[in-house]
């Protein structure tokens, strides 16, 4: 029985246990001091349409992340889009489920969808995921902050 606690789908550390009562119940995607559920971006997403994503964003935003080489050797292709979250005041739109998905297409020369939250989206789920008092707490530092000047140069 020990041995069904350390075993992976895939034998990937980055697949799901198998058989594991000490899953998590929820998964979360966390990018600095915000955390997004899963769950609620999967049921917040349904029924938006699907939208591309240019190859030099998708380049940009993987520079940022940990991508699991191993990992992409067998994650399925047909699980559908990623998604992406809405930030307010121009602060930005993360990819918060799919970046594994977004390397191997990038890897592959395929094309990337995503789904795309609206702000008002975005600040349900991070309320939904991580409480009210500190989404609000994050959002309004989101609000007041300024762009980077870095950013500006990104854009032309």
């Amino acid at each position: 029985m020990g041995d069904l606690r350390s075993r992976h789908l895939n034998g990937c550390l980055r697949c799901p246990l198998i058989e594991n009562e000490n899953t998590p119940e929820e998964e979360y995607y966390e990018l600095l001091s915000l955390r997004f559920n899963l769950r609620i971006v999967r049921e917040l997403s349904r029924g938006h349409d699907s939208v591309r994503v240019e190859r030099m964003a998708l380049e940009e935003w993987l520079k940022e992340v940990r991508i699991d080489g191993e990992h992409l050797r067998h994650i399925p292709l047909d699980l559908g889009p990623g998604i992406m979250a809405t930030l307010p005041s121009g602060c930005g739109m993360p990819l918060i489920d799919g970046n594994h998905r977004a390397a191997r297409a990038l890897r592959d020369g395929s094309e990337f969808f995503v789904f795309i939250l609206s702000e008002r989206e975005t600040l349900e789920l991070l309320r939904r995921s991580m409480g009210r008092f500190l989404a609000d707490y994050y959002w309004n530092r989101m609000l007041d902050s300024m762009p980077h000047p870095d950013d500006a140069q990104r854009g032309d």
